[in-house]
């Protein structure tokens, strides 16, 4: 079997992946914030207050990479920091009224992007897409917990 980079699964999946995140991220210039941002507000958006260690696996940033995009998300006023009442050492973040605000002006421009990037793909191709990258992921992240 000959190895072929233009067939190979996880390049293909990275090069779309970094094509759209490349485009995306200049759009989120205009806002002042990066991608790992937006990751974070865009959860944040969708699931609410989070413990930093939950958000971490929702956003797929590695927690110290986290916590210190969070710290500086908190003095831009975007997001709240905070100690838990039930665990002391379980830190909580939570959009600002800022945050929120911000997020939901971008929301329009995130679906804008998707949209361009499923561009002449049916409902039911998306539908198949999603569903097999949420299963490419789960495999991965399998072996990854196994590993660990």
């Amino acid at each position: 079997m000959r190895f072929q980079l233009g067939d190979y699964v996880p390049y293909l999946v990275n090069r779309a992946g970094v094509s759209i995140s490349n485009t995306f991220s200049r759009e989120l210039e205009r806002f002042g914030i990066t991608l790992p941002m937006w990751r974070v507000m865009a959860a944040l958006l969708d699931e609410g207050e989070q413990r930093l260690g939950d958000l971490s696996r929702l956003t797929a940033i590695e927690l110290s990479t986290l916590s210190r995009i969070t710290a500086a998300m908190d003095r831009a006023g975007l997001v709240l920091r905070r100690r838990s009442g039930e665990d002391a050492r379980a830190v909580l973040i939570a959009l600002s009224k800022e945050g929120s605000r911000m997020a939901e002006s971008i929301v329009p421009r995130a679906l804008h992007w998707e949209s361009a990037a499923i561009a002449g793909m049916s409902e039911d191709e998306v539908r198949t897409l999603k569903g097999l990258l949420q299963r490419l992921y789960g495999n991965v992240e399998g072996r990854e917990a196994v590993a660990r």
